[in-house]
């Protein structure tokens, strides 16, 4: 009997938000870029607020914010990294 191959196995939920989000500090500490960790699982408003920031009722973290202003998602931030603009994509440039 072949085993199944990783890739194919269900994720439990959350866990894709979670790698992402380990991601984004992994990167944010190795560039010593203050930041603080919003948790919208267990609070409605929150996760509210963060959708009204994206512009998108959707929207699943981890999401990046500057304040009051919206930088974007995790896509966006990768992006970012890649291209060397992420002081821009932060607001902080």
């Amino acid at each position: 009997s072949s085993s199944p191959s990783p890739h194919n196995l269900p994720f439990p939920p959350g866990f894709q938000i979670k790698s992402q989000q380990s991601e984004v500090t992994r990167i944010l500490d190795g560039k010593n870029i203050k930041y603080e960790l919003v948790d919208i699982s267990q609070d409605n408003a929150l996760r509210e607020e963060m959708r009204a920031k994206a512009g998108n009722p959707k929207a699943i973290p981890p999401q990046i914010v500057n304040g009051d202003q919206y930088c974007g998602d995790y896509e966006l931030f990768v992006e970012a990294v890649e291209q060397n603009t992420l002081q821009e994509f932060l607001k902080l440039a």
